[in-house]
């Protein structure tokens, strides 16, 4: 009776320590798989709090990233267990063919160790380098912003009153900011005035340079130097044409850079 109860207790461990094991290897415990899921809630975070502007300035951000993922999953199949190998079938081999063949494990199983260690390093690297690359076009990189257009359009010839220019206080403050114009015809069907037309833009906020452009054609791109302006940015644009010529400014946009 002792003897089945002992027995039955050596299978029942045994039993356990199998199922532990199994569990062991279905965790993620593995370095790349840990770097996986890192790197993907990483990437979540990054939509979440993506600073927008222009997708070329993220270029070297995405090369980085898929770079550490592509070596995160590199170190996933790499640190898989060999399966399918069965159990050693005895060898015929002559002493000489044993031995290469031994030699050729070896080199193998160092392969593996190497690439177990390289690839989770790559992979870290390449995220470090991906975080500085994303938060450097957060800190840096170009901004889109509304700008507002206040005045009575159309304008009629060249005594027509000003607009006035708007750029909210931005969230993310920059040192320069391009704004871009688009002066069109009030009544294309009447004939076009616009190679007749160009306008000032004068900065109303003190401090910024240049204070004034005087050449600024239809459709015309300007920059400005804020000067360390973090608020609210004003200006003004005053239409200057022909006294039969009635225009609008169509388009006003803004992109704050450094």
């Amino acid at each position: 009776m002792s003897g089945g109860q002992q027995q039955g207790g050596v299978t029942q461990a045994h039993t356990v320590n199998n199922l532990w094991v199994d569990l062991s290897k279905a965790a993620p415990s593995k370095p790349g798989t840990w770097l996986l899921i890192l790197e993907v809630v990483g990437l979540v975070l990054a939509a979440l709090y993506w600073p927008g502007g222009p997708l070329r300035q993220y270029v070297v951000f995405g090369l980085l990233c898929t770079s550490a993922l592509v070596t995160a999953g590199c170190s996933v199949v790499t640190g898989l267990p060999d399966r399918g190998r069965g159990a050693p079938r005895p060898q015929q081999a002559e002493p000489r063919d044993a031995a290469q063949q031994q030699c050729g494990e070896k080199k193998g199983n160092r392969r593996k160790r190497v690439a177990r260690v390289t690839f989770p390093v790559l992979s870290v690297l390449f995220s470090i380098a991906g975080l500085l690359a994303f938060q450097n076009v957060a800190d840096t990189g170009e901004v889109p912003i509304e700008i507002r257009i206040d005045g009575a359009q159309p304008l009629n010839g060249p005594r027509s009153a000003p607009l006035t220019l708007t750029v909210p206080t931005p969230e993310e403050p920059r040192e320069k900011l391009r704004l871009s114009l688009t002066t069109v015809d009030n009544e294309p069907s009447t004939g076009t005035c616009v190679h007749k037309t160009t306008a000032a833009v004068t900065a109303v906020t003190a401090g910024i340079t240049p204070h004034a452009y005087y050449e600024v054609t239809a459709e015309d791109t300007v920059d400005f130097d804020l000067g360390g302006n973090k608020g609210e940015l004003r200006f003004t644009f005053t239409l200057q044409t022909e006294a039969n010529c009635s225009m609008r400014l169509a388009k006003a946009t803004g992109t704050l850079h450094n």
